[in-house]
C-alpha cells in the first residue's frame, strides 16, 4: 500500500513539475504548442496504371494478286511492294482493376522510308507477253491503333516467389499503309511499258509518281498474354493474338484515269505476336526492348465492276510487318503501391520519390508523328506551250500533296524557376525526319484524232528538322507542368514534280517535263505541351508543334529533249513546307554540384 501511494505521489510530482515547466515556457515564449499529426496511412489503390512511349523500327511487304474473271486461278497481274522500311512512334497504356479486368492499347504512326515495287503484268502467258517493271517506293506512311479488353485469370507467385500473370483478351486493331512508287525500270527489254524502245524514248524521270496503294486492315483480335519476373527488376512478357480482318484498298494508277481510284475489298485471317523484356530503373520507371510480328491476308474482289461492264475480278491481298521496338514506361497504383497515387484525386500518379527539381540543365530524346497541313504545289507557265496546256486544262495550276511520317531526335535545354508555379526555359532540338507524301493524277483529252493522256505528279518531303524555342510553363502540381512554346525552326526539305503525256511518257514526239528541289529552309514554330515528372531527375513529355518552313521554288523543264509540237513545256513550281508534329519524349535533368562556400582557415 505504501509502495502504491509512493508511486502515485511520484507520478503526480512529475506531472506537476512538467505542467509548471510548460507554464514557465509559455510565459517566456508566447508561441502556442503545436502537435503534429502523424502522416496519413494511404490504402493501396484498386487501380494499377502504366503508360509510356515507344519507337518501332520495322520492315515488311505487301502483295496484291489480280485474277481473271472467267478462268479460276488465272493470275493476270501482281503488285509486290517489298523491303518497306518503317520508322514509327507510338504511345501505350494499360489500366488494371483489382477485380482482374484490364484495358490496354497503343497508338502509333510513322513513315515507310524506302522500298520498291515490282509490277508484273500478264503473268499467265496465255494473256500476252510477260512484263516486269521495278519502281522506287518513297514517301509512304503507316498508322495503327489497338485497344484490348481482358481479364487476369492468373495473377499469383510461383513457388520460387516470382510474380506471374496470364491474361486473355479481345480487342480491335486498325493498320493503315500508304505506298507511293516513283520512276520505272523495265526488267525485260522489248516490252511497251517503260523501256527505251523505240529508240526515241528515254527512261522515265524518277520524279514520276506512277502508282500508289492505300491499304487499311480493320481486325478483330482474340488472344492471350503473360508476364513473369525473371529476377528482381527484370520482367518478360509475351502475347499472341488471332485476328480476323476486313481489308479495303484504293488503287491509284496515276496515268490510267479510267481505272485510277479503283477499290478492292476482302476478308481473311492472320495473327499478331509481341514480346518484351523490361528493366525497372526504379520501382515505377522502366525501360525495355521488344519485338513484334503482324500478318494479314484476305481473298476478295476488285470493284472494277463500276468501270468494266460490271465484271468482278477476284483478288488476294497479303501484308506483313515485323521489327523491334524500344520503350520507356511508368506505372503506379495497385496493391504494392500504398502511396495513394493510384486513387483518383489530387495525388493521382504522383511520383513517390523526392520532388522533381525543375530548374537547371536537362537533355533527352523524342519520337513523333508528323502530318502536313493542306498546302498546294503551285505551277506557273514559263513557256507558251506550258500556258496552252494550262488554259486547256491539260496541266494543273496547283496540285495538293498531303504528307505524313516519322520524326525522332534529341533535345537539350535549361529551365528557370521564376515562381513556385511558373517555369521558363530555352530548348533546342534536332531530329531525323521522313515526313512526305505525293499525289498523281491524269485525264484523257482528244488531240486531233488521237486520245492523249496528260498526267501530273508532285511530291514533298521533310528530311530533317531542328528548332530553337522558348518555353513558359505553369505547374498545376509540383510534378506536372503545362507549357506553351515557340521560336525558330530549320530543316532540309525536298520537292519533286513531273508532267507529261502518260500514253508515251517521255517519247520525243510527246511532251515530258520534270524538276526537283533540295535545300535548307528556315521558318518558325509554335505549340504547346505537358511534362510529367516521374522521379527527381526524370520526366515524360508530350507536345504538339506547328512548323512552317516557308515555300520553296524550283523549275520544271523539258525532260530528255521531249517537246510538245516542237516546243518545250516549262513551268515554275512553288511548294509549301508546313507540318503538324505530335511528339513524345523523355528528359533527364542533370544535378550540377552546388557551388562551394568560402573556405575559412584558422589562424
Amino acid at each position: 500500500m505504501r509502495k502504491t501511494l509512493s508511486a502515485f505521489i511520484s507520478v503526480t510530482a512529475i506531472l506537476v513539475t512538467a505542467l509548471l515547466a510548460a507554464g514557465a515556457a509559455k510565459a517566456d515564449d508566447p508561441a502556442p504548442l503545436v502537435l503534429k499529426a502523424p502522416p496519413p496511412i494511404l490504402a493501396a489503390s484498386p487501380w494499377r496504371v502504366e503508360f509510356g512511349t515507344r519507337y518501332w523500327f520495322s520492315s515488311g511487304n505487301h502483295k496484291y494478286d489480280y485474277y481473271d474473271a472467267q478462268v479460276p486461278g488465272l493470275l493476270i497481274s501482281r503488285l509486290t511492294f517489298g523491303d518497306l522500311t518503317g520508322h514509327s512512334a507510338e504511345t501505350f497504356f494499360r489500366v488494371d482493376h483489382e477485380s482482374g479486368v484490364f484495358l490496354k492499347g497503343f497508338l502509333g504512326g510513322g513513315t515507310l522510308a524506302s522500298g520498291k515495287l515490282n509490277d508484273e503484268d500478264t503473268v499467265a502467258a496465255t494473256k500476252g507477253p510477260y512484263s516486269n517493271t521495278v519502281h522506287v517506293q518513297s514517301g509512304g506512311s503507316l498508322k495503327y491503333v489497338t485497344v484490348d479488353l481482358g481479364y487476369n485469370v492468373v495473377e499469383t507467385r510461383l513457388p520460387t516467389g516470382q510474380p506471374v500473370r496470364i491474361s486473355p483478351f479481345v480487342g480491335y486493331n486498325n493498320f493503315h499503309e500508304r505506298m507511293n512508287s516513283f520512276g520505272c525500270a523495265q526488267i525485260l527489254a522489248g516490252t511497251e511499258f517503260c523501256s527505251t524502245d523505240p529508240p526515241n524514248r528515254v527512261p522515265y524521270p524518277t520524279s514520276l509518281d506512277g502508282l500508289d496503294f492505300d491499304v487499311a486492315w480493320n481486325s478483330l483480335r482474340v488472344g492471350v498474354g503473360g508476364e513473369i519476373e525473371l529476377m528482381p527488376a527484370l520482367r518478360a512478357s509475351l502475347e499472341a493474338a488471332w485476328i480476323h480482318s476486313w481489308m479495303w484498298n484504293t488503287d491509284y494508277h496515276n496515268f490510267r484515269p479510267e481505272i485510277r481510284g479503283a477499290q478492292q475489298s476482302g476478308e481473311g485471317d492472320g495473327f499478331q505476336l509481341e514480346g518484351l523484356i523490361a528493366y525497372d530503373l526504379t520501382p515505377r520507371f522502366s525501360v525495355g526492348v521488344g519485338g513484334r510480328y503482324w500478318q494479314f491476308s484476305a481473298p476478295g474482289k476488285d470493284h472494277g465492276e463500276r468501270l468494266f461492264n460490271n465484271v468482278i475480278r477476284p483478288i488476294y491481298s497479303f501484308s506483313q510487318r515485323y521489327g523491334f521496338f524500344l520503350q520507356a514506361g511508368y506505372r503506379f497504383g495497385g496493391p504494392h503501391d500504398p502511396t495513394g497515387a493510384g486513387s483518383f484525386g489530387p495525388f493521382f500518379g504522383r511520383a513517390e520519390a523526392e520532388p522533381h527539381e525543375w530548374r537547371g540543365v536537362y537533355l533527352g530524346g523524342h519520337v513523333g508523328y508528323g502530318f502536313g497541313a493542306a498546302k498546294d504545289t503551285t505551277l506557273s507557265a514559263r513557256s507558251p506551250e506550258a500556258a496552252i496546256l494550262q488554259t486547256g486544262f491539260q496541266a494543273p495550276f496547283a496540285q495538293r500533296s498531303d504528307i505524313a511520317g516519322f520524326v525522332g531526335g534529341g533535345q537539350i535545354g535549361y529551365n528557370w524557376r521564376l515562381h513556385p508555379l511558373v517555369v521558363a526555359g530555352l530548348e533546342t532540338d534536332f531530329a531525323y525526319a521522313n515526313i512526305g507524301g505525293s499525289f498523281g493524277a491524269s485525264a484523257n483529252f482528244g488531240v486531233g484524232d488521237t486520245a492523249r493522256n496528260f498526267a501530273t505528279s508532285t511530291k514533298r518531303l521533310l528530311e530533317s528538322l531542328g528548332t530553337v524555342r522558348g518555353r513558359i510553363g505553369l505547374l498545376l502540381r509540383d510534378d506536372f507542368m503545362l507549357y506553351v512554346t515557340g521560336g525558330f525552326a530549320y530543316g532540309q526539305v525536298s520537292a519533286l514534280a513531273a508532267l507529261g503525256d502518260g500514253n508515251k511518257f517521255c517519247a520525243l514526239n510527246f511532251y515530258c517535263s520534270a524538276g526537283a528541289y533540295s535545300g535548307f529552309a528556315t521558318g518558325w514554330t509554335a505549340g504547346a505541351g505537358l511534362e510529367y515528372a516521374v522521379a527527381r531527375n526524370w520526366s515524360f513529355k508530350a507536345e504538339w508543334l506547328y512548323v512552317d518552313l516557308g515555300r520553296q521554288s524550283y523549275q520544271i523543264n523539258a525532260f530528255g529533249g521531249s517537246v510538245l509540237d516542237g516546243f518545250p513545256a516549262n513551268f515554275a513550281a512553288s511548294s509549301a513546307s508546313a507540318t503538324h508534329l505530335i511528339r513524345t519524349g523523355l528528359n533527364y535533368r542533370i544535378d550540377w554540384p552546388e557551388p562551394a562556400g568560402p573556405v575559412i582557415v584558422a589562424q
